[in-house]
């Protein structure tokens, strides 16, 4: 009952920047905090998952940017601050550069190792120096 009182009292006020409407549907959205909860279980969830693959490493780093985005941007628009709001613009634009460079990256990892995994347990590390140097062995042990 409270909060619809202190919604109604809010509702009648007048306020300078973007219409009273929109603040009053930003703010009835940040006080339920659906979104940033989702947001900070999706971050919570990636982090504690073990990274073992450059690729979800990458998509790991993507969701923590886009979420500083929605973030700022959320900011930005119930402080009507327009300092914040162009600092959203500079996140969405390093997000999809950090993206771009980490296929990048992630393509020429697979390249060189013919493979997308971080483990050192992994058999396939290096795979076709591998086989060269099983080879070799295998030769040597032929000739003796």
């Amino acid at each position: 009952m409270f909060q619809t009182i202190r919604w109604r009292i809010f509702y009648k006020r007048k306020n300078i920047g973007f219409g009273y409407k929109t603040r009053y549907i930003l703010l009835m959205m940040v006080e339920s905090l659906n979104l940033i909860f989702f947001f900070f279980l999706l971050i919570i969830f990636s982090i504690f998952i073990n990274t073992n693959t450059s690729l979800h490493l990458l998509l790991t780093a993507e969701i923590l940017w886009i979420t500083l985005y929605g973030l700022t941007f959320l900011v930005g628009f119930l402080f009507d601050n327009l300092n914040v709001l162009s600092l959203t613009f500079f996140f969405l634009i390093f997000s999809a550069i950090e993206l771009g460079i980490g296929l990048i990256l992630l393509l020429i990892q697979n390249v060189i190792s013919r493979s997308i995994n971080l483990n050192d347990n992994d058999s396939n590390f290096l795979k076709f120096f591998n086989r060269f140097k099983i080879k070799l062995y295998n030769n040597k042990i032929k000739w003796k």
